[in-house]
């Protein structure tokens, strides 16, 4: 048998047992959004636990993109993305290859997007009541890899009426970046007194956990003042070699446009 042949039949072999690590990764996140913790103030947020199974979580540290796969975001160079939804980019193994791509297909998938609807109908609601979008809510998924660096910050803000719904999934290796989660905010008449504030005061912060995460359904001060999901960070400090490192799935109300 020739060197393509020998190639072309391991391909065949490894795919069964990728599609059956993919149901077994799906069922655990899917289950992890059920069970998640649910707060109903200041606006409508989950919080899970263990997102992906531990094995397969120590994979993924194990085999995260090269630096050079990942591009600059901001002008700061305080962060950087690796868009996972883009079959196209490849994070420069093979082995990476096969996880980061059944990370795609767990977090592009119905079963994900159903346990978020079944778990955040309260925000649904809120948002579907001012925005009058119709029911259900559109919303397509574009997971994405990001590393932040020493400086990055975001302040308060409730995010674009284009996104439906903002989901972060934490990847540290171990606890002791649990000071840098994503702050939640609430609208406060204690925020008046202070600069900039918005009329915002600090409800929580989310601790920054291996394999932990958060989601939320957008909704826009347009929609709701007084649930306007308002959330932000400030300024983290991290050594060069040791990167905030997360999965923002964004669900967005309209799908990725195709290149031209």
């Amino acid at each position: 048998m020739d060197r393509a042949g020998v190639g072309e039949m391991a391909e065949a072999l490894a795919t069964p047992r990728m599609d059956q690590e993919f149901g077994t990764v799906l069922d655990h996140a899917t289950g992890a959004v059920l069970n998640a913790q649910t707060f109903e103030a200041p606006y409508p947020l989950i919080l899970f636990r263990d997102f992906f199974p531990a094995e397969f979580y120590q994979r993924l540290l194990d085999r995260f993109p090269a630096n050079d796969r990942f591009v600059q975001l901001n002008g700061e160079g305080t962060r950087r993305q690796y868009n996972l939804y883009d079959e196209r980019v490849e994070p420069g193994s093979e082995e990476g290859r096969t996880a980061w791509s059944i990370v795609r297909r767990v977090l592009s998938s119905p079963e994900i997007a159903l346990a978020l609807r079944s778990k955040l109908d309260a925000g649904f609601r809120i948002r579907a009541k001012g925005s009058r979008e119709g029911w259900p809510i559109p919303m397509f998924p574009r997971p994405v890899l990001y590393a932040d660096l020493d400086g990055y910050a975001i302040k308060p803000h409730p995010d674009t009426r284009r996104k439906v719904l903002t989901m972060q999934i934490y990847l540290p290796a171990d606890d002791t970046q649990r000071d840098l989660g994503t702050t939640i905010y609430k609208i406060s008449p204690m925020g008046v007194f202070a600069w900039k504030s918005y009329g915002l005061t600090k409800d929580k912060t989310l601790p920054f956990l291996p394999n932990t995460g958060y989601a939320f359904v957008v909704i826009h001060p347009a929609y709701s003042l007084l649930k306007s999901s308002w959330h932000g960070r400030e300024a983290i400090s991290v050594p060069v070699e040791k990167p905030r490192l997360s999965i923002l799935n964004t669900y967005y109300r309209e799908p990725e446009k195709a290149d031209a």
